[in-house]
């Protein structure tokens, strides 16, 4: 159920299309006008989430909500499919995403903890992430390294390119 939103904003016109901005020539507007928009139609977007029950729209609209950095609705559909299925890791995992990209990756870290020990790629992906957001090297490094002994991933080596940036001796003290 798609519907287009138009907003006027400082004399130009903007449309939500249900997946991106853009202005009336096309254009994506600037980051900097994005979460002005993102606010004049939270209420509008959050009554027609509120409609979805389905998991899988859920879940396509809460990936729709972050990569449109709509972070809070993106949490709170992810919290809703979380309600019905509390132990699924994919959405767990992206939960962590969100909550990381919102600038919380302690609350990341806490909200993952309870599945630390899983064998989800994508899960302890993002708990390395979040440990390097918060500058825990050594904890990073265990995490990435589960993942890479199951296997590998551009995103698990983005991680550990991080690592080695900023804590250059951390895979020689070990070796």
């Amino acid at each position: 159920m798609k519907h287009e939103i138009n907003i006027e904003l400082d004399g130009q016109t903007y449309t939500w299309d249900g997946n991106r901005w853009f202005d009336s020539s096309f254009l994506v507007p600037p980051a900097s006008i994005l979460s002005k928009l993102n606010a004049l139609i939270k209420d509008s977007l959050k009554e027609n989430d509120a409609m979805i029950s389905d998991e899988k729209e859920l879940l396509a609209r809460a990936h729709t909500a972050r990569a449109a950095k709509q972070y809070d609705r993106a949490e709170q559909i992810v919290r809703r499919v979380l309600k019905n299925d509390p132990f699924n890791l994919s959405v767990i995992s992206v939960l962590s995403a969100i909550l990381r990209e919102k600038g919380l990756p302690d609350k990341a870290i806490e909200e993952t903890e309870p599945f630390k020990n899983s064998n989800h790629a994508a899960l302890l992906t993002s708990r390395a992430a979040a440990f390097c957001d918060i500058e825990r090297w050594e904890d990073a490094k265990k995490q990435i390294g589960r993942v890479l002994a199951m296997r590998s991933s551009e995103e698990a080596f983005l991680v550990v390119k991080r690592i080695k940036k900023n804590c250059p001796d951390i895979y020689e003290k070990h070796e």
